[in-house]
């Protein structure tokens, strides 16, 4: 049997496992580096280092000829900036001129939780001004935009507005945005106006689309989570015709939803009351589908019961479905004993969350076994 290493082994190996493949690389292709040394940060598991060079002008110049790093294609170098933590990728802009040109043209923007609250440590002044410097000194197009304001408490939300203003002109494809459950967000018209976006993620927000709201036409991935939906009229209609995947997670006011999304394959559920799912059901290449519930009314009405089971077997595509218990609750056994539909040609995969401690459940789930199988 194998005795335990000491500690400081053990230590040592956990440093050298986590540290960055780019520090190591460019260390090694700089023929002017002397050493690499490494200083721990308040960060469990980050690193900070520091490359010493030579102090002679000529190995600095051939230090910069060697850099292999930079020689590589673009978007492998755009690759390896996007994994460090935006105060690391910020100071690959002193190494030369060219590291500066690709910091200031980097497509990835990651401004996560862990950035801003660093900051926030500061005056909420320094937090706004640094934001503000990244953006104005950026050239190009932003693909990526990240921003995690969760765990600060700012007293206005108008720099954010300003911020998204500027990231939707300049053809933001990837958006996501996390908000403080503390405070009201209401989501700007210029998330809604923006025409490049294909994927958006969105915590903590009110969802109010303008009037003149004519949906996300090139939008394939959709994340809502904790949001709050405000009808404009009668509806809060999203018309996103190109929509792949989508995720409703914790939202309320989802009865004003209306989804138009004919190509949507993949539908994950998961909310505190009963779903209205008739905006849902021409969905017809749904092929991945997961609803859980939080909790349901003592005596659900018998056209919720009705539109849930047509829902369930109406989908001629669908491969992986998921039902929780409490789907499960709302379901009558009888009918659908006596009133299932023919086999779903596609399904090979069923997840059903059951709670034993119900005979109607447990019952149920003997019948889709017998059907199904």
């Amino acid at each position: 049997m194998k005795t335990n290493e000491p500690m400081q082994t053990q230590t040592k190996k956990s440093l050298k496992s986590r540290v960055s493949a780019w520090h190591f690389a460019r260390a090694h292709l700089l023929g002017n580096v002397r050493f690499v040394t490494a200083v721990t940060s308040s960060l469990p598991g980050h690193f900070t280092f520091f490359l010493i060079r030579q102090p002679s002008k000529r190995g600095a110049v051939e230090g910069e000829k060697e850099d292999i790093i930079i020689a590589l294609p673009r978007n492998v170098v755009d690759g390896i900036l996007e994994l460090l933590p935006v105060h690391d990728a910020t100071r690959t802009s002193i190494l030369s001129s060219k590291w500066r040109d690709i910091w200031i043209s980097l497509p990835y923007l990651v401004l996560n939780n862990y950035f801003c609250r660093k900051l926030t440590a500061k005056p909420t002044t320094i937090f706004r001004k640094t934001v503000d410097e990244i953006l104005l000194q950026h050239v190009g197009d932003i693909v990526r935009f990240v921003l995690d304001v969760s765990g600060i408490n700012l007293s206005s939300y108008a720099s954010i507005n300003r911020w998204m203003r500027y990231v939707t002109k300049n053809g933001v494809k990837e958006l996501t945005i996390t908000m403080s459950d503390k405070k009201t967000y209401i989501l700007p018209s210029h998330v809604f106006n923006c025409p490049t976006l294909t994927h958006l993620e969105l915590f903590n927000c009110v969802f109010k689309p303008p009037t003149y709201f004519l949906g996300f036409r090139n939008l394939t991935n959709l994340h809502l989570e904790r949001i709050t939906f405000v009808p404009t009229n009668q509806f809060c209609v999203i018309d996103v015709p190109l929509l792949v995947d989508l995720v409703l997670m914790f939202c309320c006011g989802t009865q004003y939803l209306k989804m138009i999304s004919p190509q949507l394959e993949s539908l994950f559920v998961h909310v505190g009351h009963y779903l209205v799912l008739n905006c849902f059901m021409n969905c017809k290449k749904l092929s991945v589908l997961a609803i859980e519930l939080e909790k349901v009314e003592d005596n659900p009405k018998h056209d919720e019961i009705s539109t849930m089971e047509k829902f369930l077997f109406s989908f001629p595509s669908l491969e992986q479905p998921f039902l929780g218990s409490l789907v499960l609750e709302i379901l009558n056994a009888n009918i659908v004993l006596d009133e299932l539909p023919p086999k779903l040609n596609s399904l090979w995969h069923l997840q059903l969350g059951v709670d034993f401690n119900k005979v109607d459940q447990t019952f149920l789930c003997s019948t889709f076994n017998q059907e199904f199988s």
